[in-house]
């Protein structure tokens, strides 16, 4: 009897999105844990990978606001102008680790961003960019380094 054909496609008949790559390396991000998510890498989990909730580890990381884990997601090849996938929250599909860094007023991970080439004239579906969202909650720091 080969069982797991069959958990395999119950799981994703009911719905089951856990079986998604990238998953294990989000958990790690949101965590903040720099060594599992090396971990992760090192055992063959890919940092542009979009997990079930349709983000890669560097959104999650600008998010959360991580920078050593920004800083070496962007080492490893991440992708600093992957867009989301889905919803999250009040978050629409299209944002880009750019904006969710400004929105939260994480400058330091707003400069490695820029540094690693993030297209800061990127907008989400409300047509703001990431310095639309420095400028609305005050992060001056934030608006200096999108400004330049």
């Amino acid at each position: 009897m080969r069982l797991a054909p069959l958990l395999a496609a119950a799981a994703i008949l009911l719905g089951a999105s856990g079986l998604q790559a990238g998953t294990k390396l989000s958990r790690a991000v949101v965590d903040g844990n720099l060594q599992k998510a090396k971990d992760l890498v090192a055992s063959g989990e890919k940092v542009n990978e979009v997990d079930k909730w349709g983000w890669t580890p560097l959104v999650w990381a600008a998010y959360y606001g991580h920078p050593p884990l920004v800083k070496w997601l962007l080492e490893q090849g991440a992708d600093p102008n992957a867009l989301t996938l889905k919803e999250y929250g009040r978050y629409k599909p299209g944002v880009s680790a750019l904006i969710l860094a400004a929105y939260y007023g994480h400058d330091e991970i707003v400069a490695d961003l820029l540094k690693a080439k993030a297209d800061p004239s990127i907008t989400d579906v409300t047509g703001k960019k990431a310095v639309d969202y420095a400028r609305e909650f005050g992060f001056t720091k934030c608006v200096e380094l999108l400004s330049r």
